[in-house]
């Protein structure tokens, strides 16, 4: 039997639902422009890291695996759902030999070998929405909640930055107990701190 869902649960659906479909009409062209400017304004907080967690953009999401050419001297590392059941993610080494498309539509690593998450200076987030007090708005299922207080609980100093299109910061974000605020949510023309 399936749990019947809370009004936050429906509300936050509809949310998603809108966002997607905002996001699903950008052109090609549109992406590119406003991930380069959210790319330009998330610089300063890379200048002085090393270990940085991406995510492996899809669709009509931030272009931020340009970071990757952008900046080589800097170790990247993506996540690996490795237990669904618990919502548990391990970090990878980026490496592009190595990744193989995920069921739900992105790459991640073939590779089984992780790294310690206290070693991340920094987390760049994907959401489908933010609101000004920095909360998120994810896909629903849960694993960057539990993968961002795990890492919070092993280093106190790594940033957690979500970054977004200006439409995709909200007024307000219906928030549960277990979701995590981030230190800052850079769009295009917007640094939330």
């Amino acid at each position: 039997m399936r749990k019947q869902k809370t009004d936050l649960q429906i509300k936050k659906d509809e949310i998603r639902r809108q966002i997607l479909e905002k996001r699903n009409n950008l052109s090609s062209k549109e992406v590119d422009k406003k991930s380069e400017l959210i790319i330009e304004n998330l610089a300063p907080y890379l200048k002085n890291a090393q270990n940085i967690m991406i995510f492996m953009d899809m669709k009509n999401e931030v272009r931020i695996t340009k970071l990757i050419e952008l900046y080589p001297e800097k170790n990247f590392f993506i996540s690996k759902i490795v237990n669904s059941k618990n919502r548990e993610m391990k970090i990878n080494k980026y490496n592009e030999n190595e990744l193989v498309l995920h069921k739900f539509g992105y790459y991640e690593s073939s590779s089984d070998d992780f790294y310690d998450e206290k070693i991340l200076d920094i987390v760049i987030v994907p959401a489908l929405a933010f609101d000004s007090s920095k909360n998120r708005i994810g896909f629903g299922g849960g694993y960057y909640d539990t993968f961002l207080n795990k890492v919070r609980e092993k280093n106190k100093n790594t940033l957690f930055i979500g970054v977004c299109y200006d439409f995709q910061m909200i007024e307000e974000v219906p928030i549960e107990g277990h979701d995590v605020t981030l230190d800052f949510v850079i769009s295009e023309s917007k640094i939330l701190t």
